[in-house]
């Protein structure tokens, strides 16, 4: 998660989702923030989406309309995670937004506190910038152990994934889930903008319902998976 993308079509779809399959659920949040924006200015598509109401307002109206309130309310430089915490969009979550330490000894802390952070939570979602840790483990990926730690009976989670336009992608991390004992796992993948999977394990049959009217809603935007 980055403040520069903050209200971004990346925000609209993922906030719309969480609102979709929270319903009613103690929903944590953990940004899994880097402090590594890159140099590039944030470009203005991914928020071109605000102006075409036509074409996205119909997918969640009080989201779309709550992002858009607060794009015009607020300056491009004044907007950061906080801002999105206190929109009142996820009303009532935990939010984990402490930076994620470079150094292995450092994280461990840091993910103790995170685990502890949000103890009460039967929803959560960890939001990376890159996703699930693979071959190696960065601040920008959410680490197989962490996955593991934060599992719980009757809790849900929800992860952010970049698409890398791998073959057989969601299938792999499916069974990447799958090696920590999770049973159960769906994939939403996003067309919209910069492609991004969602991968949700451990819910039960209400959530898998929830996403599959969430699916059906937004049509050709999205693309779900369960392997």
């Amino acid at each position: 998660m980055q403040n520069r993308w903050v209200g971004s079509i990346g925000d609209f779809g993922k906030l719309a989702l969480l609102r979709c399959l929270v319903n009613g659920r103690r929903l944590a949040v953990c940004w899994y923030v880097t402090g590594r924006n890159g140099d590039d200015a944030a470009q203005t598509r991914y928020f071109d989406y605000l102006r075409r109401l036509e074409d996205f307002r119909n997918l969640a109206p009080d989201t779309f309309d709550a992002l858009k309130a607060l794009m015009d309310r607020t300056q491009p430089e004044l907007r950061c995670i906080r801002t999105i915490e206190t929109s009142g969009l996820l009303d009532g979550a935990i939010f984990h937004s402490e930076q994620v330490p470079d150094r292995a000894a450092s994280r461990q802390h840091w993910s103790s506190d995170l685990v502890h952070a949000i103890d009460e939570a039967d929803f959560v979602f960890l939001d990376p910038d890159n996703g699930i840790q693979g071959k190696r483990l960065t601040p920008k990926h959410v680490s197989l152990s962490e996955i593991a730690a934060l599992r719980r009976d009757n809790r849900a989670l929800m992860i952010g994934q970049r698409h890398s336009g791998r073959r057989s992608e969601a299938r792999v991390l499916a069974e990447r889930m799958r090696s920590l004992g999770c049973h159960r796992v769906e994939l939403i993948r996003f067309r919209v903008s910069s492609p991004r999977f969602y991968v949700i394990a451990d819910h039960d049959d209400e959530i898998s319902g929830r996403l599959a009217l969430f699916s059906r809603k937004w049509g050709d935007w999205v693309r779900t998976y369960a392997i």
